[in-house]
């Protein structure tokens, strides 16, 4: 079982941060069980779980409940390395966001990224893991702040958004929020997104090399090329839920006797993946969904039907809770997708 992992380049001067705030860095890394030796390393990388968690203990320890926003805020991208490097690099701000999606694994396993426009808006939508997204509030404001650092990179540093979402429920105050995004900001949804004038899509990027551009891209698709790919009892799992999914709600016992595996056995490899069968299940009609709906083959009403939903506005409501969109609105804002480049 291979646990997705985030690069140690993310973590540049978290050490600093939390001391300056007047806490123990030693304190908050021990939570995790790691050291500065290992944090510093800029080869090194951290299980993706593992650094929300270090945000979010950072945040108590110092007392800062913006501590993700502020750290995010004044985090230099290019610290990152060849991904920031190839977006700065990119022609357009649309290939820019198109090589988000593309690249972003080199950095962080569990990064889920989509980009996707209609005739008005644009929209880069961050889907935060699996886990309570009140306990990824850190590490999502932490990674949309530098999201906003890496465009304003590129367009300037008063570019702001049309709007910016979060997953997580509202703080106490949002005026942090709202000084460093200078946008409209909201709570609650599915995702996180940054929302973009369309036409902005076009601009081209100021100081870009187009001799260096694809030997960056050359070099990110061999690393792509030789990342462990997700395992393949995981995987396994997830095509034999996916063919059950068709029948109506999955039975574990169904699931475990395909997979040739006991129930009891089922339940332990899912909790060393840190899933339970409900969530597996969730999320893996939550992945078909969106390929379903990339592909264009099917109306939102058959891929509820594909996916075992009995009632189209059951499937609505799982998508929404999924992404922050509808079915619908998620084709559209994607539809021209290929056709961007």
């Amino acid at each position: 079982m291979r646990t997705p992992k985030i690069s140690l380049t993310a973590a540049v001067g978290l050490i600093e941060a939390i001391a300056a705030k007047g806490a123990d860095p030693d304190a908050v890394l021990r939570t995790v069980g790691t050291t500065r030796t290992v944090l510093t390393d800029p080869n090194g990388f951290i299980p993706s779980a593992d650094f929300a968690h270090l945000l979010e203990e950072a945040a108590r320890a110092t007392g800062d409940e913006y501590f993700g926003l502020h750290f995010g805020e004044h985090f230099q991208p290019r610290n990152i390395g060849p991904l920031i490097y190839v977006i700065l690099n990119s022609p357009t701000m649309a290939v820019a966001f198109d090589n988000v999606v593309r690249y972003l694994k080199v950095h962080n396993e569990a990064g889920q990224v989509t980009f996707g426009y209609d005739e008005r808006s644009a929209y880069l939508r961050q889907v935060p893991p699996g886990t309570s997204v009140e306990r990824m509030r850190q590490a999502s404001e932490y990674s949309m702040a530098i999201a906003l650092n890496t465009i304003r990179l590129m367009a300037g540093s008063r570019w702001a958004p049309q709007e910016v979402e979060f997953a997580h429920q509202a703080p106490s105050r949002s005026d942090e929020h709202l000084r460093v995004f200078a946008a409209p900001v909201s709570f609650g949804y599915g995702a996180n997104r940054l929302i973009i004038d369309r036409a902005f899509l076009d601009r081209q990027v100021p100081a870009a090399d187009d001799r260096l551009y694809p030997i960056l891209r050359q070099y990110l698709d061999r690393m792509l090329k030789e990342m462990p790919r997700e395992d393949d009892v995981l995987t396994s799992l997830r095509r034999t839920v996916a063919e059950a999914i068709r029948a109506g709600e999955p039975n574990l016992a169904e699931v475990a006797s395909k997979s040739a595996m006991s129930g009891r056995t089922l339940q332990r490899r899912l909790r060393e993946y840190g899933l339970d069968f409900k969530k597996l299940v969730d999320d893996t009609r939550r992945r078909f969904s969106l390929k379903y709906l990339e592909d264009r083959a099917h109306t939102p009403a058959e891929i509820a039907y594909m996916l075992g939903y009995s009632e189209v506005s059951a499937f609505n409501r799982a998508f929404k809770r999924w992404t922050g969109s509808t079915p619908s609105s998620y084709r559209r804002e994607t539809a021209g997708r290929s056709r961007v480049g």
